[in-house]
């Protein structure tokens, strides 16, 4: 594949050099993107709002209880 040399400014290539760049650094970009799909960002979501909710628990019994000698003074 001919790569432009990199001190050339966009302004000077064609639009389908143009293009041609779009979609490849596209094509290098997908692996990232690959993680954020439908199905795998509503999961993401789900274990981002179970934490939560598990550390608000824990911060809710915490104060209940009062200090700890397992846990150390906060």
């Amino acid at each position: 594949m001919t790569r432009r040399r990199v001190d050339q400014d966009d302004g000077e290539i064609g639009p389908a050099e143009a293009a041609r760049d779009r979609r490849r650094d596209r094509d290098l970009d997908a692996p990232a993107r690959a993680g954020m799909r439908t199905g795998l960002a509503k999961q993401f979501k789900q274990v981002l709002d179970s934490q939560r909710k598990r550390a608000t628990e824990d911060d809710r019994l915490r104060d209940e209880d009062g200090p700890s000698p397992r846990r150390g003074r906060l």
